[in-house]
């Protein structure tokens, strides 16, 4: 805005620019325009004016018109317009509003509302225009600032992943030698880790995290190195006394030779949670559900698939559906529900075979789900055979008996494959 405003005075009558002209110009610099094509051109031409007297009755393009083309350009969408008409309806004036004019002045003109209305919406737009620009300068500023902390970031990001490839190359060496102590861990590491990764995809997990969930899994038996000799040999449900708790001390172990190293307590934060249990009952800090971390929620169930296929965790090794039928009835207890969802189909795939049945808790049992296992009572009586197919009446009755009993049913029923669809 210059120093003195400028007003663009439009009326397709010339006594009445004279009048206007006449008031107003000692006051402010004054344009005229005698049709509503002349108040276009001289709205973005120079000087550019900070506000419009506006006549609503003229021929061609009347008021209404015209002040619909100044909102529709962006260069003069934001230049305050005052109608100042013959029509003193009050649907004429709430009309002239409802366009967006600011303000509407009946003819026959009084001088001194004139010169009131056009001196408080000079003041008016000068205030929207300081704040504007205070607004564009803050943005600025803002601007500026986030691309100065965007630049650090990303800097101290590269710094972060050089430190974190540097300390991974002393983290593999570390690994290699608890395989010196045990064979069987560096392939059973690198076995987690490479299923670890895709189920983190599966999950929606960022590239970040998943390469963090797939170093943590690589990682996260490093506190066996200080097994007693002789331990490594040993299947889990063998284990009692001191072996047992130098086995249940190795999450935390392992974890803190990770959190000596700066920038990677996130991953030691994985490796000594990969033992905890989603229903609490783990160790070494009895977590339960989201509180466990993601990635040790991910790693926990696939080092058990690995190790109950192996004969690390029981007296004899189960098959590759035992095994993945045994992470399926622990979801919701021992695993996440949602790890193993994500989990199934990729063990399904690498094994080559298909789950037949699924353990599914009583809550979730819904009409047509057909038994393929007899539902005990907890007193050990059948309660429904195998083969029946649930009704609600049926899956009420079962509701009944855990409510009155307290302990909950084993439900086997079998996994309907969706039907593939003609086409």
């Amino acid at each position: 805005m210059t120093a003195q405003p400028t007003l663009l005075i439009v009326d397709d009558q010339p006594e009445n620019l004279a009048v206007l002209s006449a008031l107003l110009q000692p006051h402010y610099l004054v344009r005229a325009a005698r049709s509503g094509e002349q108040a276009l051109r001289a709205a973005v031409s120079q000087p550019t004016p900070d506000l419009l007297l506006l006549d609503v009755m003229m021929p061609e393009l009347d008021g209404y018109a015209v002040l619909e083309k100044l909102r529709a350009n962006p260069l003069t969408a934001g230049i305050p317009v005052i109608f100042i008409t013959a029509l003193a309806a009050e649907e004429d004036e709430q009309k002239g509003f409802e366009r967006g004019a600011v303000d509407y002045i009946t003819k026959p003109i009084k001088p001194a509302t004139v010169l009131a209305r056009v001196r408080t919406h000079l003041a008016l737009k000068q205030a929207q225009d300081r704040l504007a620009d205070q607004n564009t300068e803050l943005e600025k500023q803002v601007a500026q600032r986030t691309l100065a902390l965007k630049q650090t970031l990303e800097q101290l990001e590269s710094s972060h992943d050089t430190l974190k490839k540097t300390h991974f190359g002393t983290l593999m060496a570390i690994s290699q030698l608890a395989g010196l102590r045990g064979a069987a861990i560096p392939e059973h590491a690198r076995r987690v880790a490479g299923v670890a990764r895709q189920v983190a995809a599966r999950l929606g997990c960022a590239a970040g995290e998943a390469q963090e969930i797939f170093i943590a899994a690589l990682l996260h038996d490093v506190g066996k190195i200080g097994f007693p000799d002789g331990l490594f040999d040993k299947p889990l449900s063998g284990l009692s006394g001191e072996s047992l708790y130098a086995w249940r001390r190795h999450p935390a172990d392992g974890a803190d030779v990770i959190a000596r190293i700066a920038g990677l307590s996130d991953i030691a934060g994985m490796v000594r949670a990969h033992h905890e249990l989603f229903d609490g009952s783990g160790f070494p800090d009895g977590l339960s559900g989201l509180n466990i971390p993601l990635g040790a929620r991910i790693i926990g169930p696939i080092s058990d698939y690995e190790d109950l296929k192996s004969g690390a965790m029981t007296q004899l090794p189960m098959t590759a559906k035992q095994s993945c039928m045994y992470l399926m009835e622990g979801a919701g207890s021992r695993y996440d529900p949602s790890v193993i969802e994500a989990l199934e189909p990729i063990l399904s795939a690498e094994g080559k075979f298909e789950i037949d049945e699924i353990l599914v808790q009583v809550k979730h049992l819904h009409d047509g789900m057909t038994l393929t296992r007899d539902v005990l009572h907890p007193k050990g009586f059948v309660l429904l055979s195998r083969g029946s197919e649930l009704t609600r009446r049926l899956i009420d009755q079962l509701v009944a008996v855990e409510q009155q009993t307290s302990v909950a049913l084993k439900v086997h029923v079998q996994r309907k494959i969706p039907a593939v669809q003609q086409t």
